[in-house]
């Protein structure tokens, strides 16, 4: 955790020494950009995860609006999974990773690709969520989960949330749906 800290601090710091760009997610005066930003956490000399953003503006004291954000997941030190969009949010009090637009993850250790809107990235739990319509691909198989999805960042196990199912009030209803 002080780790954590001491490198947030550092980072405000070099986005308050300067930065430019066309990125303005706020109109203030007082904005502070960076460019070519990483962010990461580390346990055992082995970095947990790693979170790279294009440019990234660090005004808000409490959170970094990121532009073009890549989180990389790591386990055992080697990638698991990578997750892109288009603009996000790094929450430093709560330590919520937030990406969205078009947003991705692609696993590194399973034929897999999942996609919706927004994705979701709680630091402290390990676990990724999204809270809309959710693709899931494996292979040639696809998953539409209108509810989203939520997994740990192996990516091993994935609960489809708000999953409804309507069975057939009859045998004769089932024999109806086969035909």
């Amino acid at each position: 955790m002080k780790k954590l800290t001491l490198l947030l601090t550092g980072l405000v710091w070099l986005g308050a020494c300067g930065g430019s760009g066309d990125f303005s997610p706020a109109e203030d005066a007082g904005m502070q950009l960076a460019s070519q930003v990483s962010i990461f956490e580390s346990k055992d000399s082995h970095k947990k995860w790693l979170l790279r953003a294009d440019a990234v503006d660090f005004a808000d004291l409490k959170s970094a609006t990121l532009k073009n954000p890549d989180l990389l997941l790591k386990e055992n030190g080697e990638d698991s999974a990578g997750v892109t969009g288009k603009t996000g949010i790094f929450d430093y009090t709560a330590k919520l990773v937030t990406i969205e637009g078009d947003a991705k993850i692609q696993s590194f250790t399973e034929n897999l690709v999942i996609e919706a809107e927004r994705f979701f990235y709680d630091v402290d739990k390990d676990r990724i969520w999204s809270d809309g319509k959710t693709v899931i691909t494996r292979g040639g198989a696809k998953v539409t989960a209108r509810g989203g999805v939520e997994t740990d960042s192996k990516l091993v196990k994935i609960e489809i949330k708000k999953q409804t199912t309507r069975l057939p009030a009859d045998a004769r209803e089932l024999q109806k749906n086969t035909l």
